[in-house]
């Protein structure tokens, strides 16, 4: 790796490490580390705060995948780096430098990830994102669990998607790397309080992986 394509990465990295909703919602007098979910995201921003400072922090956390993928690409530097870009700043959402490496879980620059990577998978990706907000909108009581399944979901399609058309390529790669980040993310975000309740770990790891919810949330503990 060139020095250029070093600093780039870590460049992205650092601008990964801005978390939007935490700085939205600070805003707002709301420290998301210390309300609802506990979370640094926009699900949470969306419930501590309101909807609308939810979408705006969503979509500057979107554009921090979209521009590292973007500006790498602007710069010339060859297709792994680019990627290399997009996944350093998906990482500095989940372990972010300045929030002592505790973040979101990233669904956000995720998308924008895939969309600035290809724009066809990235619209295929969304459908189950887009099914679950609207069974979400339309079905009473409304489900709390599919919408994270689905999120997980979208992030098993979109290398999928590419695979199928173009066969193992970086961007296929990539977006399993990217799949099995949020996957740890979700799973090791404040395990040990989970593992000290005494709940059954495959429960508790079950929950996490499909659902992101923790035994604490499960329990009512700390707010979905």
């Amino acid at each position: 790796m060139t020095s250029v394509a070093a600093v780039a990465v870590a460049l992205s990295y650092l601008g990964g490490s801005v978390s939007f909703p935490y700085w939205v919602a600070r805003r707002h007098g709301v420290d998301l580390r210390a309300v609802g979910a506990r979370k640094l995201g926009g699900s949470n921003l969306w419930t501590s705060v309101g909807p609308g400072e939810a979408v705006a922090g969503g979509l500057l956390d979107a554009a921090k995948g979209f521009v590292a993928v973007s500006v790498a690409r602007a710069l010339g530097l060859p297709l792994e780096i680019q990627l290399a870009c997009g996944i350093a700043a998906i990482v500095g959402q989940m372990w972010p430098a300045f929030h002592r490496f505790d973040g979101g879980r990233a669904n956000s620059a995720g998308w924008g990830f895939a969309l600035a990577v290809d724009p066809i998978a990235f619209l295929i990706m969304m459908l189950p994102v887009l099914a679950a907000i609207a069974m979400r909108v339309a079905v009473r009581p409304r489900p709390s669990r599919v919408l994270p399944l689905a999120a997980l979901l979208s992030f098993a399609v979109f290398p999928a998607v590419i695979w199928e058309q173009e066969g193992t390529t970086p961007a296929v790669l990539a977006g399993i790397a990217i799949l099995g980040l949020i996957a740890i993310r979700r799973v090791t975000a404040g395990l040990g309080e989970d593992l000290a309740t005494g709940a059954p770990a495959p429960r508790v790891l079950a929950n996490r992986v499909l659902f992101d919810r923790s035994e604490l949330q499960q329990r009512g503990v700390v707010g979905i």
